[in-house]
């Protein structure tokens, strides 16, 4: 189902609705197995076709108010640019719906909406009227589109003759200059040189601050957390974080750093204990995956002298996503050595710590050593593996358990107890504009 509010030109937008709503909006294609070369091998086999389903967004429901800047990020595959085209209405949703409350520009792939046989003056006039402008509205920007382009030398000429860049710049000056309630931008402005790049940011800004809504696609998580206050990141066609800006990218950046980093190998054999086991429980004693910050852990190892041993030592690290060292741990440290052990002999080792971090994905490494720490007598790497969930309170790396008070001056109870990043001043402003 499709709706779309004020996509022709001079129809209000509904203040009180918000710009975007997005409620449980599924699409699927297709992947064929075969390619069929000519067509009576295609009429052979037009009832025998195999193909899988590809999930590329499935129930994915938000919604954005007016003057939101928003970014949705993830990596390749993960179902941005295909929910970018659910809102421009370049594809119909198989499931769900998709509420659109104002005029929308959209500017998602190389030349989309250029015809390239077209001049670039033709395509200006083609281009405005798919964004639903009559000649008239047109003419009136059209020098503003021209120079903001740069490309007045070219007016006249097809635009198949023009590089990438100079693509990318006629569509976005056209997308800006209509003056959209609603701009959606895909990663194309990487394709931009950098003064370009820097003019069109600057444009954004201007567009942001006069509080419209945009929704923003990019890699570049820099120019992310610049332009936006809020993110959505995705993963297998799913929105598995929507909050502030700050937090959803290094959400996005531990698990981009998790996935990259490849598993260390295993060593079940030693050469006088093995670890046979490493459980990560939480303080209900269940198996702990996915946590809160601060919350209390154990990790609970089992091990096995396949020689006999005096005494040792079991060592914990706890790594970030990337292999980033962030805490170590060894029993003889807490004065504890393990053992008498004879051989076959097992032993159970618990060692608690509370995870003072913030939303990311983490991997223990567990040894075994002598006493001294000169030989290791086993190693197991990603032994387990956690998960930290994002949480109110704060942002960044480790859980500080801060908390805020006003000592002199005025206070109130904001209804919003789940914020966790503070509200951009331009944001404050934007909605002050919007709510006077």
């Amino acid at each position: 189902m499709r709706r779309s509010i004020g996509q022709l030109a001079g129809i209000q937008v509904d203040p009180s609705r918000p710009a975007v709503v997005v409620d449980g909006v599924s699409e699927t294609f297709r992947l064929f197995h075969e390619r069929p070369g000519g067509l009576k091998e295609r009429l052979y086999r037009l009832r025998r076709t195999s193909y899988t389903d590809f999930n590329a967004v499935e129930d994915v429901s938000f919604s954005i108010d007016h003057g939101e800047s928003v970014a949705v990020v993830g990596h390749n595959g993960s179902g941005k640019s295909t929910l970018l085209k659910l809102l421009a209405r370049i594809l119909p949703p198989d499931e769900g719906t998709v509420v659109t409350n104002g005029r929308v520009a959209s500017l998602l792939e190389l030349g989309a909406g250029f015809h390239g046989d077209l001049t670039g003056r033709e395509n200006i006039y083609l281009n405005g009227a798919i964004l639903g402008l009559n000649r008239a509205e047109i003419d009136e920007r059209f020098d503003e589109i021209v120079d903001f382009a740069g490309i007045r030398p070219l007016l006249d000429t097809a635009v198949r003759t023009y590089s990438s860049g100079l693509y990318v710049r006629l569509g976005f000056a056209i997308a800006v200059t209509v003056d959209p309630d609603i701009l959606l931008v895909d990663e194309v402005l990487a394709v931009g040189d950098a003064e370009f790049q820097d003019r069109s940011l600057e444009r954004m800004r201007t567009f942001r601050d006069a509080g419209k809504t945009f929704v923003l696609v990019s890699h570049d998580l820099d120019a992310v957390r610049e332009m936006c206050d809020r993110a959505l990141v995705m993963e297998h066609g799913r929105v598995v974080f929507d909050g502030p800006v700050a937090e959803g990218v290094e959400l996005y950046r531990q698990r981009v750093a998790s996935a990259s980093a490849p598993p260390g190998p295993r060593r079940r054999d030693a050469r006088r204990v093995r670890v046979d086991e490493v459980a990560l429980v939480g303080p209900d004693g269940q198996v702990a995956d996915e946590i809160a910050p601060s919350t209390q852990l154990t990790a609970r190892v089992r091990l096995c002298a396949i020689a006999e041993v005096d005494v040792c030592s079991v060592g914990l690290i706890v790594t970030r996503g990337d292999g980033t060292h962030l805490y170590e741990l060894h029993t003889t440290w807490q004065g504890v050595g393990v053992g008498p052990l004879s051989e076959g002999q097992e032993a159970v080792v618990d060692m608690r710590f509370t995870a003072h971090l913030l939303a990311g994905h983490y991997a223990i490494t567990v040894s075994v050593t002598d006493v001294a720490g000169r030989e290791t007598w086993a190693v197991q790497p990603d032994a387990a593996r956690f998960s930290v969930a994002p949480a109110p309170g704060g942002a960044g790396l480790v859980d500080l358990a801060a908390t805020t008070s006003v000592s002199e001056g005025p206070a109130r109870r904001l209804n919003d107890a789940t914020q966790t990043a503070p509200i951009p001043l331009a944001r404050l402003e934007r909605r002050r504009r919007l709510n006077p």
